[in-house]
């Protein structure tokens, strides 16, 4: 009797156990992110400050023109460039897409990316540190954060684009719970 009875119940604590550890996470991290794309830009100025340079919304006809968005499985985007845009790669592309579009909308991200690498030599170091976030629905890429003044070295400009895109991570993450890189090396 005792051997049924332990049996019973590390069958039930098994069962709990498997029950608490089942519910999926589908945004890597909080499950109850449920923000526009606008106001998940307007949370990532606040946080980021004098590192979100942008200051020009951009409109429908780039995100489909550009961008390439099927703009019939986007639910929600909001999406701002900086207005010196010859000279300051800063952007930020934030879209909330339908059921099944979040691969594809992260791979057309991906490929404007490639596109911003090749053209912003000047801001190599900040294009190189370019985060592509794919939480659940919400696909973002983010291309922010402050530049040297020119006078400095090489391997500091590569650690002040580092930095930069550590605030960037962690603005992210604190809205989703994690912020997960997802640019492909060229």
């Amino acid at each position: 009797m005792k051997r049924i009875l332990t049996f019973v119940l590390a069958l039930a604590m098994a069962l709990s156990l498997a029950a608490c550890g089942g519910k999926a996470d589908d945004n890597n991290g909080k499950t109850d992110v449920d923000m526009t794309a606008q106001q998940i830009m307007d949370t990532l100025k606040e946080k980021l400050g004098d590192s979100f340079d942008c200051d020009v919304t951009e409109d429908e006809a780039r995100m489909s023109g550009y961008w390439g968005f099927d703009m019939d499985k986007i639910e929600d985007w909001a999406a701002m460039s900086n207005s010196n845009s010859s000279l300051n790669s800063s952007t930020a592309v934030i879209v909330k897409v339908k059921d099944g579009y979040a691969q594809d909308a992260a791979a057309l991200l991906q490929t404007g990316y490639e596109h911003y690498s090749r053209m912003y030599n000047m801001d190599l170091q900040k294009v190189l540190q370019a985060r592509l976030f794919v939480n659940g629905n919400y696909v973002a890429l983010l291309i922010l954060g402050q530049t040297s003044d020119g006078d400095v070295t090489a391997e500091e400009e590569a650690q002040l684009a580092q930095d930069e895109a550590a605030k960037v991570d962690d603005a992210w993450k604190d809205i989703f719970g994690s912020a997960g890189n997802k640019i492909s090396a060229q």
